[in-house]
């Protein structure tokens, strides 16, 4: 994960515009946490007329292992937030924006944190190992327009999951895991 500048930076609560990709791309946030951080990345919808703050898109706990994920692009914003049971603690983050053009082409993968990973065969399997809490993944279509849940569950688990063909695999995981093209 070397290809995105972490630009922003901060402690605590924070709201962040979002730099979206050029039209036909998805936008990507890559977030990096301190050791001792605890946090959720929300996206948010702030224009003169509306103000939003919509789904989860990044939960970071503990270390300093960065991460990332997709923001829709109805998201205007990011807002970095603590949980009310965090901790003391205020977290400190540094995130930034990219694309999924750069992404490398999926054929094994692991990690500790949310990933997107890109896949451009066709309709495949995949065979994803993880740890115990929660283990979700979804399936992009390359511009964006299009999300699908391919498996979303607890874990531990092991097993394949269906790929409905070419698109961005966001894994949303935070203990060991690992994909592999079956």
């Amino acid at each position: 994960m070397n290809f995105i500048d972490l630009s922003h930076g901060g402690w605590g609560n924070s709201t962040i515009p979002v730099r979206h990709a050029r039209k036909g791309l998805v936008t990507l946030v890559e977030v990096k946490g301190g050791p001792l951080s605890t946090f959720y990345v929300y996206g948010v919808i702030d224009t003169p007329d509306r103000l939003e703050q919509g789904a989860i898109l990044y939960t970071h706990n503990y270390g300093r292992t960065p991460g990332r994920a997709v923001v829709p692009r109805e998201y205007t914003h990011v807002r970095i937030v603590k949980p009310s049971s965090g901790g003391s603690v205020l977290p400190r983050w540094r995130l930034g924006f990219g694309n999924s053009g750069v992404l490398p082409e999926l054929r094994t993968a692991s990690g500790k944190r949310p990933a997107v990973l890109r896949h451009t065969g066709p309709e495949t399997r995949i065979r994803l190992e993880t740890g115990g809490g929660y283990a979700n993944v979804h399936h992009h279509s390359f511009d964006g327009a299009s999300v699908e849940k391919v498996r979303f569950g607890s874990g531990p688990f092991r097993g394949p999951v269906e790929l409905p063909g070419p698109g961005l695999i966001a894994v949303d995981c935070l203990v060991d895991w690992t994909v592999t093209v079956i």
